[in-house]
C-alpha cells in the first residue's frame, strides 16, 4: 500500500499501536501483532510505503480497510516490487532478486558489456591501504561501493568481498569492478522462499559463522561472516571486520 506524500510517520505509528501492534525492538520499521496463537501480523514501514503480511488473508483485508478509513492510501496489490527488490512467484516459492537494479548499476558504470567472471574475487585476494598506490575518482568509487552494498540485500555471497573494498585507490577499484563482472554473469541469482517449509509445518533454523583470523594486513584484525538459514532459505547475513 502507498499513501500520498505527506508527514504521517507519527500518525501511522500511533494508529498501529492503537490496534495492537508493537514496534520491533531491533528493527524500528517493523511492527508485529500476535492476533492469536496461530495468527500473526507483520508490517514493514518505510517512509510512505508499507507491506502487510499475515497468516490470514481475511485479516489482511480487514486491516487494509481500517487503514484506508484513517489515511489516504492506495492498495498496490500483492507484493511485486519494494525498495529495489523484485519478488516473483514460482511453483517452488517466492523468488526475491535485484536483476533490474543490478542491470541499471552495470549500465551506469559502463560494465554491461564487460566479460563476466565466475567468482566475485580472485583467490586469497588481500587489499591494503597504501599511499604508494594510484588514487582514483573518489566520487565514482563511493558510488560503486554504495551500489554494491545495496545489492548485498539479496546477494549474500558478495558481502565479504564488498567489505574488503574501502579505499579509493586502483587495486580496490579493480576489485569492485571484479564484483560487477561477477554480477553481470549471475543476473538471475537471488533468494527463494519456499511455499511449504516441511510437511509437518515445522521450521528449522541453522546458523553458520566464520572468520579469516587476522586477515587484514594493516591492523591484523579479523573479518567475521555469519548467515542464518530458515529451512534452507537465508534470512539474515552479515560480514564485517
Amino acid at each position: 500500500m502507498k499513501q500520498a506524500p505527506r508527514a504521517w510517520n507519527k500518525r501511522i505509528d500511533t494508529f498501529l499501536h492503537s490496534v495492537g501492534f508493537q514496534k520491533c525492538s531491533v528493527e524500528h520499521g517493523v511492527y508485529v501483532k500476535a492476533a492469536s496463537s496461530t495468527e500473526i501480523f507483520l508490517i514493514c514501514l518505510y517512509v510512505d510505503d508499507l507491506l502487510i503480511t499475515s497468516s490470514s488473508s481475511t485479516s489482511i483485508e480487514l486491516l487494509k480497510e481500517s487503514l484506508k478509513k484513517e489515511f489516504e492510501m492506495t492498495d498496490l496489490g500483492i507484493l511485486s516490487y519494494f525498495l529495489g527488490l523484485k519478488f516473483a512467484y514460482t511453483e517452488k516459492g517466492m523468488f526475491m532478486h535485484q536483476k533490474k537494479y543490478i542491470s541499471e548499476v552495470l549500465k551506469k558504470f559502463n560494465t554491461m558489456e564487460c566479460n563476466p567472471t565466475e567468482t566475485p574475487a580472485e583467490l586469497n585476494v588481500k587489499l591494503v591501504r597504501s599511499e604508494n598506490e594510484a588514487s582514483v575518482d573518489g566520487t565514482l568509487f563511493r558510488q560503486i561501493v554504495g551500489s554494491l552494498r545495496f545489492i548485498c540485500h539479496s546477494r549474500l555471497e558478495i558481502a565479504f568481498n564488498v567489505g574488503l573494498v574501502n579505499d579509493p585507490r586502483e587495486p580496490h577499484l579493480l576489485a569492485a569492478n571484479r564484483i560487477l563482472r561477477y554480477l553481470k554473469g549471475t543476473l538471475g541469482y537471488g533468494i527463494i522462499f519456499p511455499h511449504q517449509i516441511k510437511k509437518d509445518g515445522s521450521l528449522h533454523l541453522e546458523a553458520y559463522f566464520d572468520s579469516d583470523w587476522y586477515g587484514n594486513l594493516v591492523d591484523r584484525r579479523s573479518t567475521m561472516g555469519q548467515v542464518f538459514l530458515l529451512s534452507g532459505s537465508p534470512i539474515s547475513w552479515s560480514s564485517k571486520k
